[in-house]
């Protein structure tokens, strides 16, 4: 459904059990930012949270896109009254924090948070169960105000989303319909004419008995074949067969997503590995925020790869981006961060990605942090000596990596072979409480000095065992890569490369790992197109995910339901003979189940972001739109390569648009309902798209075409 309209949420709002009368008046919180901790008064009123503030003081419970309750982002408040709301405002992620001053105060506003965006909201948010699917476009339905409906009144408001509900109203003895009433005659009258279709073709010769199932499963569905007994089992009746029933079921369900474990064996160099660009800001690279959130969200989502830009601090060492109003964050927060969500989402090895332009004094501080906070996660010895090769992410399970780059580079991993000097004298800082300009002039003041320092700490150095960064140098024999050196070069020089180099790049990354990120001109932290770094075999393609944008949106596609790590196709991992091959891709959209209720809708299919197709528009609207459409598309390429052609699927009108997007390699085979997101990348948590999408191979193509 769309995000529930104001009136909803003020009828949440008139219910006591809902918004406690504390909560509509308002209650004394203490109100958290990188600046000060200050206490206001917090209300639920009008559908939003508000406070009194100079700025735009407001939260509407539609743009809620996360709550972490309980759950201080550092230690330096160590509070169980916290309270994290993670909201949009103009496509950017903004986040509220809150500490309730009692814990019956945070119990009301756990309990009315968790309801009111269980009740009104449409996207997932963790930590709260959803509602019935039905009742949130129920309640957009039901008059204001209103108790009951008679038989008519039902009938009208079930038009007014395509459903006909008169052979249930028939069978109905009830003359008048309160609001539990009329969800239980909604639901006896939903049904899948879809699935009824789809079911009869396959029962055409017979029942559905292990042997149909098997052949619908491994042909149409690519089950592997040792799995789908399991599968029959589960969902045949009592004799032996599945009827339409456990069809609809199976079709519905998890189940219908063949398990294939990915071998997580291979060394790190032969994976795509999730990273993110100036983790710690929030906005923009000129005067956005710089927080711990950043890095919370993006390793709750499966960022493997963050990046800190380590400045001096007051004490110890700080992050913010350089010549800029940014704010700046403790490094030691931004540890213990790590340490608590770095393996929630995925528990293979986090790689932190550091510029160093701290004094030495403080570069070895850096070192102590790292090893007080992380512990025994924090590699700091190779688990072989004299190795010729990375270990694999199964190797380094639950292990954090340290990259940085020296100002002069190390002739192997190990901090016996690097010259250090003494160390120079602390540099003054700045701090938060700092005007902008005025801290923007200090920083400029201190780093003109020195852009980078010339020395490097051994402490800091001897971590540095298989992520040393080097200088790019090209590929010429004369410039030797060890095992652990990995270079980092802006967007700019990346396509310079592949424009000019590409076969000598994706060669280099067989074996050694490569880093890509957005040049600095990008202030607005916009990004660049990944996927050409991806077919050159790059490893951490560095986005910037503050910034919701379609280079986003392919980084989503790329490692969605993944554990932040997907291993490269064959033709980037080794020298092979491999001809390319011209295939159909077929995408029968057959519906859609619980799509936001609007006029016009059609779907609009785009392969690689250039080539589209379209549906034909629904003039009615409908809960449950059917458009019984085929999109067909042609390419060629590697068959390895099929995972770096996208393909994206847009449920859309003028207003509207739910999507998804995965890689054709990716993509799954046969009849599935297709999870959706809106623009910002928040799952619709009921809606999706019913599709049948098959990929055939046609001919090989004779003339042979360079990765």
């Amino acid at each position: 459904m769309s995000p529930a309209t104001p009136s909803s949420a003020l009828e949440m709002e008139s219910d006591p059990s809902v918004i406690p009368p504390q909560l509509a008046q308002g209650v004394p919180m203490l109100k958290i930012s990188s600046r000060k901790i200050k206490q206001v008064i917090f209300k639920i009123r009008n559908g939003c949270i508000l406070w009194s503030s100079k700025k735009d003081s407001r939260v509407p419970i539609n743009d809620i896109r996360d709550l972490r309750l309980g759950q201080p982002p550092t230690d330096t408040y160590n509070s169980t009254r916290w309270i994290t709301v993670v909201y949009v405002r103009e496509q950017q992620w903004k986040v509220l924090h809150m500490i309730a001053l009692t814990d019956e105060t945070y119990s009301m506003w756990v309990k009315a948070l968790k309801e009111l965006v269980s009740i009104t909201l449409d996207r997932q948010v963790s930590d709260v169960t959803p509602s019935d699917p039905d009742m949130i476009w129920i309640r957009q339905l039901w008059p204001l105000g209103t108790r009951a409906i008679n038989k008519a009144k039902a009938e009208a408001l079930c038009a007014q989303i395509g459903l006909q509900i008169n052979q249930k109203l028939g069978e109905s003895s009830e003359e008048t319909f309160d609001l539990a009433a009329f969800h239980k005659l909604i639901k006896a009258s939903q049904t899948r004419p879809d699935i009824q279709r789809l079911f009869t073709s396959l029962s055409s010769e017979g029942p559905l008995d292990l042997d149909r199932v098997q052949t619908f499963l491994r042909d149409v569905q690519r089950f592997p074949v040792d799995t789908i007994p399991a599968i029959f089992e589960k969902y045949k009746t009592d004799e032996g067969v599945w009827n339409l029933e456990a069809l609809t079921s199976f079709l519905s369900s998890a189940d219908n997503t063949p398990n294939i474990p990915q071998d997580m064996t291979h060394p790190l160099q032969h994976y795509f590995i999730s990273s993110s660009h100036n983790t710690y800001l929030v906005g923009d690279q000129w005067k956005g925020e710089s927080t711990v959130e950043g890095y919370i969200r993006v390793l709750l989502a499966g960022c493997r790869c963050v990046e800190m830009d380590v400045q001096t601090g007051d004490f110890e060492p700080v992050v913010y981006h350089r010549k800029t109003l940014t704010s700046s964050v403790s490094v030691r927060d931004i540890c213990r961060a790590i340490m608590a969500y770095g393996f929630v989402a995925s528990p293979y090895p986090v790689i932190i990605s550091a510029e160093i332009h701290c004094t030495y004094e403080q570069q070895t501080r850096l070192a102590q942090i790292l090893k007080e906070v992380f512990g025994e996660r924090l590699v700091t010895t190779p688990l072989a000596q004299g190795f010729t090769e990375l270990p694999s992410p199964e190797q380094l399970k639950g292990k954090i990596l340290f990259k940085a780059k020296p100002p002069k580079e190390l002739k192997s991993p190990r901090i016996e072979t690097f010259q250090l000097a003494a160390p120079p004298a602390e540099s003054p800082s700045s701090t938060d409480s700092d005007s902008g300009f005025v801290r923007l002039a200090r920083r400029l003041s201190i780093q003109g000095k020195a852009e980078r320092p010339d020395t490097f700490s051994p402490q800091l150095a001897e971590l540095l065992v298989y992520t040393q960064g080097v200088k790019y140098q090209g590929f010429s024999k004369l410039n030797e890569y060890l095992p652990s050196h990995q270079f980092s070069v802006s967007e700019k020089t990346a396509a310079k490369i592949i424009k000019e180099d590409k076969g000598a790049w994706v060669k280099h990354n067989m074996r050694h790992i490569s880093r890509v990120y957005p040049k600095a001109t990008r202030l607005d932290s916009g990004n660049y197109d990944p996927v050409d770094a991806w077919s050159a075999g790059c490893q951490l393609v560095a986005l910037n995910w503050q910034t919701l944008d379609e280079s986003t949106l392919l980084n989503h596609a790329m490692f969605h339901g993944s554990n932040g790590y997907i291993l490269k196709p064959l033709a980037l991992r080794e020298k092979i003979d491999e001809q390319p091959e011209r295939y159909h891709l077929t995408i029968e959209v057959i519906s859609g189940q619980r799509i936001p209720l609007a006029p016009d809708l059609y779907v609009e299919a785009t392969l690689n972001g250039t080539v589209a197709r379209r549906t034909k528009s629904l003039s009615s609207v409908t809960l449950n739109p059917t458009w019984d459409d085929t999109l067909r598309f042609e390419l060629t390429t590697k068959p390895s390569l099929l995972m770096l052609n996208f393909l994206h699927l847009e449920v859309k009108n003028k207003s509207l648009q739910a999507q998804w997007m995965r890689p054709v390699g990716l993509a799954p085979r046969g009849y599935h309902h297709l999870p959706l997101y809106d623009s910002l990348l928040s799952r619709f948590v009921f809606a999706n798209l019913f599709v049948n999408i098959r990929v055939e191979k046609v001919q090989r193509v004779e003339s042979r075409v360079q990765v």
